[in-house]
């Protein structure tokens, strides 16, 4: 119980454990979903960061992309991924080092799996937003450019549990790898509070946009999100459940998928295509690079 108290009277606490503040992966989705980017405009915000430059090309020259040589220079990433791609390596560069020397003694747990399942949701997402049917090709690419960085970050309450409350966190998920129930009723249980409730609270204390928020807050109940900002909590709903049916681990054991026919209904997509996303995201997500 001490973490909520933690969270609730010291948001800060919280801030400190994550280490990193979003800012800069906000700007770069800005700028996936704006078609007017340039890759000058582009290329600018990256080199500004030296560290985010180096993890941009590291994922960028990994065996994901098969680059047919390596690459040493953003520009020439841009040339080669795009504007959109490179925005979007960046983004998870902006992250990565909140995803460092997390520690959870647990079956099939490594200290790569916090980052490497929340780049599997982030790309996950993008199988998912291309079904959505949208008006216009600039509300697709908003759509996708934010439920990319919501993928990224969506459990970063989970952070905050692992370093703030590492052993009544730890059990949490052994226990809910064991008995295959969710995550965030084993840290109800045992914390008080789950990481769904914490990243609500940093969103809205980052002041992130609400879009980003209900997805933060709500991606393991999408309905409960406010209506206006459902659909993306839906894509990361849809995204983290089917990147686990893959293969992919993650602190969560949840089975059940009560909500996954509701949350594509409310995005327009047919259910009896499940199948083929999900074989579509296992493909994309099968060479996922580590940290």
């Amino acid at each position: 119980m001490a973490l909520t108290a933690a969270v609730t009277l010291n948001i800060h606490a919280a801030e400190q454990a994550v280490g990193v503040r979003p800012e800069t992966a906000l700007r770069l989705m800005e700028l996936a979903a704006d078609e007017s980017t340039t890759a000058k405009q582009l290329e600018e915000v990256i080199d500004a960061d030296l560290s985010m430059t180096v993890r941009t090309l590291k994922l960028a020259n990994s065996a994901f992309f098969g680059m047919p040589t390596r690459v040493s220079r953003i520009d020439r990433a841009i040339t080669m991924l795009g504007v959109a791609n490179i925005a979007k390596l960046a983004a998870s560069g902006s992250l990565e080092s909140a995803f460092s020397h997390i520690t959870i003694d647990a079956p099939g747990i490594t200290a790569e799996t916090p980052w490497r399942y929340a780049v599997a949701v982030a790309l996950a997402t993008e199988i998912i937003t291309r079904q959505c049917p949208a008006t216009s090709s600039v509300g697709t690419r908003r759509l996708g450019a934010e439920a990319f960085v919501a993928g990224l970050i969506h459990d970063l309450g989970t952070l905050v549990q692992a370093r703030l409350a590492p052993s009544p966190f730890g059990e949490a998920v052994r226990q809910s790898l064991r008995t295959g129930l969710p995550l965030v009723s084993m840290e109800q249980r045992l914390i008080g509070i789950d990481h769904a409730q914490i990243g609500l609270m940093l969103a809205r204390h980052w002041q992130l946009p609400p879009t980003l928020a209900n997805a933060i807050g709500y991606h393991h109940e999408p309905l409960a999100a406010d209506p206006e900002h459902r659909s993306l909590a839906c894509v990361i709903y849809i995204a983290a459940q089917l990147v686990r049916r893959g293969g992919i681990a993650s602190f969560d054991g949840d089975t059940d998928t009560p909500h996954l026919e509701h949350a594509m209904d409310h995005l327009h997509i047919d259910p009896l295509r499940i199948d083929k996303i999900a074989t579509a995201i296992q493909a994309r997500v099968a060479a996922t690079p580590g940290k």
